[in-house]
């Protein structure tokens, strides 16, 4: 029994006589392998056809008598299905993450869109987009994990038909369809076996294709992760009206139209005014609210007045806001350099205080001058919302001559300064999430025109008339016994003034400190006993009360020695020790030594001066340039660089062509087997027979050269029996005709198929035979 099957083993696994070999001495394709691994073929007589396994021996009912399990080829197309389905998810995840990226898909853009203000605000919803977003991502994760597995599939399903479409039997030799049902290309040793001069004996077409759609499903999604990065930015939600604002372009002081309101709110200001208070309305040209104080402006990043606090952000709306920065400088000048007629000049603003009082023996004498040329011809100030700029100066001659008490360093003649304002003016766009929370720099025109979709409409007021500049041309001398003044009122009319002229006037014009201080102390001094004055008494000795505030005085005592008490206001002294402050003239006189020895800070003081003086300004126009604001609702968005785009979508839409191209052609042609795999090789190896790879120990595979010889390519090797009515071919790997769509085929029982129609007929016209 033990023979009689190793015989039937051999008879079915050795290649069958056919009619040709009769008659031929040669077969059609001599196969190029090593001939002592060939089986040798046995002898069958009178033609009889070899002996099938037994699994194979049944007939089924419905066939010829005598045929045993066939079946047609057909093609698989669920494989080129799913690939599609695969190339579709990619494609829709990567055009969403694309467009997200530019732009929602609910609505045009992800910005505010106020260019019809019946449209906004709304409330606007971007849960659709969220969803889109989120599905992208999800899907996208799904293929990174997915796409290695899925490419191999795919060319494991179209190796089949590589591998039996092949012109003739050599046309792939064993060893590279071994190759390929390995799948090596996952595996890193092939690229060991290239590089060592073994492309010729692994490499194939399939193969090398299969190699570039590896290599771009390894990078594609690493790369995409690397480009596309998430980012949360704000959408629209609604519209909030902050508050109203003024206008340059629409100065006109509507509730403060009373002339010298301007001078005497700046004058209060100053009397205040120190450098450690928070200044809400000081802006930087830097990201977030800063804590600005007066305490050094030199040292500020573009520092400027606007109404609105300092920081205040406009969310995802562009809003602009008016802008003023004076800046002053200060000079030492000589005398012939001090205006000579500007105390007759009609357009000019002038001012002289001076002082003499005697302490025993010795004549005190102070003096100050203040003069401004060509002030009160016209406002300097211009009706529009562009980019303004214009300069002022002021001349001072300050004289403090004490023979008891000198002043360091003062000159016989005085000391005579310019201070130098430069005001520029204009809009500047209020920190937002467009511009990272950075106040944006001075405009150069009125950014109300085209400014955006996302730009809200600021100007909610109608236009009114302004007041005209009046100008009147009186001065008004007065005199006490104290202190020979010279005031002049005329630039008290004027609307719009400069920065430095309110100041000049709030500091020595009618109503000043420097103007009204003698009066009032000496309603003080008759107020007061005058036995408190005098007396040296203990009680009293050392005792100082505050009766006046002078203007900027904390400014002019601002380096002041922390070891000594800096006075902020005029005090009065009492007891006989301290009898050099009980005098109008002494207080003034050490105001302006203040004023003397802060030289060196008049910057930073008139600079201080000029913001107040805007801030008093700005705060009298009527409001009429509206603030919106809205800080929407986080969302977040794919972020993907243009570069980005273009190199994800360059490698992406190769891959999926080139994958969708091979399942089709795996899909196309009726095929033998399912995949190219262990039990396709199994069923090689068993064609081949244990003559010619036997069960040895094999380590050294690449050293087998009948690898190299044998044919790898599936046949069909001829009928297997020439007088069948349905003709039933056997497929091979040596001689043989490609394979034909149409013909049945041997195959296993599960694989059987029934006759069909046509068949049938065709037995019945035959008869069994």
């Amino acid at each position: 029994m033990a023979d009689n099957d190793s015989a039937i083993h051999l008879q079915r696994l050795s290649r069958p006589p056919t009619e040709s070999d009769s008659g031929h001495s040669s077969q059609d394709e001599a196969p190029r392998h090593a001939s002592r691994h060939l089986p040798r073929e046995p002898a069958f007589e009178n033609d009889q056809q070899y002996e099938l396994p037994a699994y194979s021996r049944a007939t089924p009912g419905n066939q010829s008598i005598g045929r045993g399990h066939s079946t047609t080829l057909h093609r698989s197309g669920l494989i080129t299905f799913l690939t599609l389905l695969f190339a579709g998810l990619a494609i829709y995840s990567w055009v969403i993450l694309v467009i997200l990226s530019f732009r929602p898909v609910s609505t045009r853009s992800w910005e505010a869109n106020t260019s019809q203000l019946h449209q906004y605000p709304k409330h606007l919803d971007y849960g659709l987009d969220a969803s889109l977003y989120r599905s992208a991502r999800v899907i996208q994760s799904i293929l990174s994990v997915i796409i290695l597995p899925w490419t191999s599939a795919v060319c494991a399903h179209a190796a089949v038909i590589f591998v039996q479409q092949q012109k003739d039997s050599m046309g792939l030799t064993m060893r590279q369809v071994m190759t390929l049902a390995d799948r090596r290309w996952l595996d890193f040793s092939l690229l060991l076996d290239v590089c060592g001069g073994a492309w010729k004996q692994h490499g194939s077409h399939l193969l090398l294709l299969a190699i570039t759609l590896h290599f771009l499903g390894a990078i594609i999604y690493p790369i995409q992760s690397i480009m596309v990065n998430p980012k949360t930015i704000h959408t629209p939600v609604s519209a909030n009206d902050m508050g109203v604002v003024g206008d340059l372009s629409r100065p006109s002081s509507y509730y403060d139209s009373t002339s010298g309101s301007d001078v005497v709110k700046t004058r209060g200001a100053l009397l205040s005014a120190d450098t450690h208070t928070w200044q809400p309305q000081l802006w930087q040209g830097q990201q977030g609210p800063q804590l600005s104080t007066f305490e050094n402006f030199s040292a500020m990043t573009d520092p400027f007045y606007a109404q609105v606090p300092s920081g205040f952000h406009t969310g995802v709306l562009r809003q602009f806001a008016m802008r003023i920065n004076s800046t002053a400088s200060s000079r030492s000048i000589e005398v012939d350099e001090f205006p000579s007629e500007c105390d007759t000049a009609s357009d000019a603003f002038f001012a002289n205080y001076s002082s003499l009082t005697v302490n025993g023996y010795s004549p005190q004498v102070w003096a100050l001058t203040a003069c401004m040329p060509n002030v009160t011809s016209r406002s300097p100030w211009s009706e529009t919302r562009n980019r303004q700029e214009f300069s002022e100066s002021l001349y001072l001659n300050i004289s403090i001559q004490d023979p008891t008490y000198p002043i360091k360093g003062m000159p016989a003649d005085g000391a005579l300064y310019e201070i130098n304002l430069r005001t520029t003016a204009g809009y500047f766009e209020l920190p937002n999430y467009m511009n990272n929370g950075t106040p944006g720099a001075l405009l150069e025109n009125d950014p109300s025109p085209g400014c955006g979709t996302n730009c809200m409409r600021q100007v909610n007021r109608d236009p009114y008339w302004l007041h005209r500049v009046r100008r009147e041309d009186t001065a008004i001398g007065n005199a006490t016994n104290y202190i020979s003044q010279t005031v002049p009122w005329t630039p008290l009319w004027i609307d719009n003034k400069g920065p430095l002229l309110t100041s000049a006037l709030a500091l020595f014009g009618p109503g000043s400190f420097l103007d009204t201080f003698f009066a009032s102390f000496n309603v003080i001094q008759t107020n007061l006993h005058d036995s408190a004055l005098d007396q040296d008494d203990s009680n009293y000795n050392g005792k100082s009360v505050c009766i006046e505030l002078a203007p900027l005085m904390n400014l002019f005592y601002a380096e002041q020695s922390h070891y000594t008490p800096r006075d902020t206001c005029i005090s009065l002294h009492l007891g006989s020790y301290y009898s050099r402050y009980t005098n109008a003239h002494s207080l003034v006189s050490d105001w302006l030594s203040g004023m003397y020895n802060s030289a060196w800070n008049m910057p930073n003081i008139f600079t201080t001066a000029a913001f107040l003086s805007n801030k008093q300004w700005v705060e009298s126009m009527q409001p009429t340039y509206a603030i919106y604001q809205d800080f929407g609702s986080e969302t977040e968005v794919p972020n993907i660089s243009l570069a980005g785009l273009i190199v994800v979508t360059i490698l992406l839409g190769p891959y999926l062509f080139l994958l969708c191209a091979l399942s089709w052609y795996g899909s196309l042609t009726p095929r033998w087997t399912h995949r190219l795999d262990s039990f396709a090789m199994l069923r090689f190896g068993a064609a081949l027979g244990e003559g010619v790879f036997p069960m040895f120990v094999a380590r050294k595979i690449k050293d087998i050269k009948e690898l190299d010889e044998i044919p790898g390519v599936i046949r069909d090797v001829g009928p297997v029996s020439d007088n069948a009515i349905i003709p039933i071919s056997r497929l091979g790997l040596w001689e043989g005709k490609p394979l034909q769509n149409l013909r049945r085929y041997e195959c296993y029982e599960a694989d059987s198929e029934s006759m069909t129609v046509s068949e049938h007929n065709q037995v019945r016209r035959g008869g069994p035979r």
